[in-house]
């Protein structure tokens, strides 16, 4: 059933034509607190990514260890499939900000 699920969220997200109407999307399915959440599991997933120790990232994003703790457990025993895109976002990002 997620993956029916996942697949049905996906094809609406890859109907936006552009940045604006995807924004407009986004705003409009999500709660500005699972916007937040899901932005804040992005920046705690490129922190472990990037190496950061798990006690740096919670100072910096206000997470707890234990939220920290299992993203960590994610990128160990999660989808490789899913550590490598997260990599590969890293690095675009970095790209376009100019950044080693």
């Amino acid at each position: 059933m997620q993956a029916k699920l996942v697949h049905e969220l996906s094809d609406l997200i890859l109907r936006a034509r552009d940045r604006r109407e995807l924004e407009v999307l986004l705003q409009g399915l999500l709660t500005p607190q699972e916007i937040e959440e899901v932005v804040h599991r992005w920046r705690l997933l490129a922190c472990l990514l990037e190496g950061r120790t798990q006690r740096d990232i919670s100072d910096e994003l206000g997470i707890s260890l234990g939220k920290i703790a299992r993203g960590s457990r994610l990128l160990q025993f999660g989808p490789q499939a899913l550590r490598r895109l997260l990599l590969r976002f890293l690095q675009e990002k970095k790209e376009e900000e100019g950044t080693p």
